[in-house]
């Protein structure tokens, strides 16, 4: 388990070939990288109190899929910064995702350089709460 706050941590939820496409668009970010699948795996993180800067959370999952993993994210300490990313956007998806303490949405399909910068601009955004020690990162 890494706990340097130094580094970058970000969660991707979704299917392993969700999961293997995010990891190569995001390998120039040199983060360390914590996957899951499935609620119960979230639930692991937060018992081990695992440190996330960024959560990037799909919409196209089933409303209770969708809501226990919301839940779960919720329990993280501190509050990581949240990325949903959608094929569709609308106004009520994103006026939801802010109202419900989202960072922001991102529409697929996005190059590696455009999900690199949606995840960076969360994590900056935690900066502005929290003079994180991985700020150091950031500006490199």
């Amino acid at each position: 388990m890494i706990q340097r706050h130094s580094e970058l941590r970000v969660l991707v939820a979704g299917p392993p070939h969700v999961q293997a496409e995010f990891r190569r668009k995001l390998a120039d970010l040199h983060a360390a990288f914590l996957f899951v699948c499935r609620t119960s795996d979230l639930s692991q993180l937060v018992r081990n109190r695992e440190l996330v800067h960024v959560v990037v959370l799909p919409t196209a999952l089933q409303k209770v899929d969708w809501w226990a993993l919301w839940n779960e994210i919720c329990l993280l300490n501190p509050r990581p910064a949240l990325l949903i990313y959608a094929h569709t956007a609308s106004f009520q998806l994103w006026s939801s995702v802010l109202e419900s303490g989202g960072y922001d949405v991102i529409i697929e399909p996005f190059s590696g350089e455009e999900l690199q910068g949606a995840v960076l601009r969360a994590a900056r955004s935690l900066e502005d709460e929290s003079q994180d020690e991985f700020s150091d990162f950031l500006n490199e």
